[in-house]
């Protein structure tokens, strides 16, 4: 990790243009030359972040889904401003578009875009992946029409598979917001199907995912 003083800080966001910031100050930029700026705060005064920041998690977590295959952000540079209490992670751009949209041009169309959601998520399942903020403005679909994964903090990679509870409590982050389950739901058969072909899931599990999955989106 590199520290910086202000003055470096101010030359790194200069002319980059603000996506995202709180009360707090400013949280996402982008440079227009390929790059984003994801600035990290702690939030709490004792937490984990004490000892293993949010940036770190972020930056650690890329690593280990490229690791995995699977597509996500390249980290160019991990860095710390003490004038300003905020580490810094600069990241290559992941050129795509959001999910959300791209299911919500297929909502009345072809049920592929949902089959294959389906598989993704399963997935990230399979290879140990508790992705909590999976929701459709997270995911993205790539030129080569693959998914990949953006804001990766808030995420937890096991040595195994999930345990069915912990799957099914990550399908209550992913169907979190209102329009998401409206899309899910006009092609609800189709992401289920696509979720228990990849899954390897035993008949008896299948079944108890199928009825869940349903219920959440009645």
């Amino acid at each position: 990790m590199e520290k910086i003083n202000k003055q470096q800080y101010q030359l790194l966001i200069e002319g980059a243009t603000v996506l995202e910031k709180d009360g707090f100050g400013l949280k996402v930029l982008d440079t227009g030359k390929g790059n984003i700026i994801k600035l990290f705060r702690r939030k709490r005064l004792f937490s984990t972040a004490l000892f293993v920041p949010y940036a770190c998690r972020f930056v650690n977590n890329a690593k280990k889904l490229h690791h995995l295959g699977i597509p996500t952000i390249t980290i160019d540079q991990l860095l710390w401003c003490p004038s300003i209490q905020r580490h810094i992670v600069v990241y290559q751009k992941l050129e795509g578009q959001l999910l959300r949209d791209e299911l919500s041009k297929q909502i009345k169309g072809d049920s592929a875009a949902f089959y294959k959601f389906g598989r993704f998520i399963a997935l990230l399942h399979q290879k140990g992946v508790y992705f909590r903020s999976a929701h459709l403005k997270n995911i993205l679909v790539l030129p080569n029409k693959e998914f990949g994964l953006i804001d990766i903090s808030d995420m937890q990679i096991k040595r195994a598979s999930l345990k069915p509870a912990l799957r099914l409590r990550n399908f209550s982050h992913i169907l979190r917001y209102q329009e998401d389950k409206i899309l899910i739901r006009a092609h609800l058969d189709a992401f289920i199907a696509g979720y228990l072909d990849e899954s390897q899931l035993n008949p008896k599990l299948a079944r108890q995912f199928n009825e869940h999955i349903r219920s959440m989106l009645a």
